[in-house]
């Protein structure tokens, strides 16, 4: 159920993510924000250029981000300086010229604990939030029909999945118009 929009500015300026909200009466129609947000910056980069990590801290600082997951980073060396975003700790990454993804969290977060890496995808630990970032590159085939692990509530999966439904049309199709 979504507030009603005069709830919406006063939860704005209180920060839902910082603060619990509690219903006033049984049966109201207010919003219940459930303990304190995490909130995630999930983005296909397309490269991790410096220009790039530069607006990424801008817009997590701006938005109060605590996991950044960043796919297609187009990073091939191991090089730090390439992955670092100010205030944010590298929590794991894969190298690749054309693919490739990272996932940070911010520095002062304490309870965080990476869990596994798989060739698709990263999970780590946060408070008790199984936080997984999956890239499959468009080149690649899921291993099998169980490709992503299994975590256990809570978890969210954020990612590029380039997966396509074998029922839409892959086919580039054109039509040519003739003008006389």
């Amino acid at each position: 159920m979504m507030p009603p929009a005069d709830r919406i500015q006063e939860q704005n300026e209180q920060d839902p993510g910082r603060v619990a909200h509690t219903r006033q009466e049984v049966g109201s129609s207010d919003f219940l924000a459930v303990g304190p947000a995490l909130r995630i910056l999930q983005l296909n980069v397309e490269g991790l250029s410096a220009a790039k990590r530069s607006i990424i801290r801008n817009t997590a600082e701006r938005h109060s981000v605590d996991v950044i997951c960043l796919q297609e980073t187009h990073i091939d060396a191991d090089c730090a300086s390439r992955f670092s975003i100010s205030g944010f700790d590298l929590i794991s990454f894969t190298l690749h010229a054309k693919h490739g993804r990272a996932l940070y969290t911010r520095n002062d977060l304490v309870d965080v604990s990476p869990q596994l890496s798989t060739s698709h995808c990263d999970v780590v630990n946060i408070g008790g939030y199984n936080i997984v970032n999956v890239y499959k590159p468009p080149s690649e085939s899921w291993e099998d029909t169980n490709p992503l692990p299994t975590l256990p509530h809570p978890a969210i999966y954020v990612g590029d999945f380039n997966s396509h439904h074998p029922d839409w049309d892959m086919t580039l199709q054109t039509t040519t118009v003739t003008h006389s």
